[in-house]
């Protein structure tokens, strides 16, 4: 999914602000409230699949959008009602907003993509107790794998060469803020003398998975 910004999103948010001042006239309703609209393009595949979907949120609940896959706009809420029917009643919008597929998104992914598709950046793989490790008494191995991209990546644990899944946790992805993710992988154990725990990471930049061994010493 790639986020963009839409020009014409900026004329839609004035007629939503003047269609929520005059719907709520006349009943209770926030002396302050937050009016945003949202524009997101999704790839599959390359460009050979695009949807293109503006979403509509008043005070963070989304009361309308457009979705590409369906060519109009739908009304979620009552309050997006007066707005999707208006918008699916203005032919400029509507075509503005249908041709957005290949003016902004296809176009866009053409931009970009020398610098987001083909951009791999290895990751740096730790591997720690949570507690200060101590024979036969409970614990959590962590094993955080950060600073990669993209974000596909897979990471197993290993108990003396065998695939342990029970227990096992996951942040999921987090971004770091710098085009890079960042997970961390649990595994509940025990300690044992003699005992190898293994975290394997395999990811798109990596010529062969990586692996990074714990033990009780």
């Amino acid at each position: 999914m790639s986020p963009i910004w839409v020009p014409w999103v900026v004329a839609f948010s004035s007629t939503v602000l003047r269609l929520d001042a005059s719907m709520t006239q006349g009943r209770d309703s926030p002396e302050d409230f937050v009016t945003q609209a949202k524009a997101d393009c999704y790839f599959t595949n390359g460009t050979e699949k695009v949807r293109f979907v503006v979403r509509f949120i008043f005070n963070l609940e989304e009361y309308a959008r457009f979705d590409s896959d369906l060519g109009m706009f739908v009304a979620l809420t009552e309050l997006g009602k007066p707005d999707a029917e208006l918008w699916n009643n203005r032919p400029d919008i509507l075509a503005r907003s249908r041709a957005s597929v290949d003016m902004l998104c296809r176009r866009n992914y053409k931009l970009g993509a020398p610098f987001t598709v083909g951009r791999r950046v290895q990751p740096e793989v730790t591997v720690y107790p949570e507690k200060t490790p101590a024979l036969q008494h409970r614990n959590l191995l962590l094993c955080l794998v950060t600073g990669f991209y993209p974000g596909d990546i897979k990471v197993t644990w290993f108990r003396n060469g065998q695939e342990q899944r029970e227990g096992v946790m996951s942040t999921g992805l987090i971004r770091n803020g710098d085009w890079t993710f960042q997970t961390t992988v649990m595994l509940p154990m025990t300690p044992e003398l003699g005992e190898v725990y293994t975290c394997l990471v395999d990811h798109p930049s990596l010529p062969s998975p990586v692996s990074v061994e714990w033990s009780e010493n």
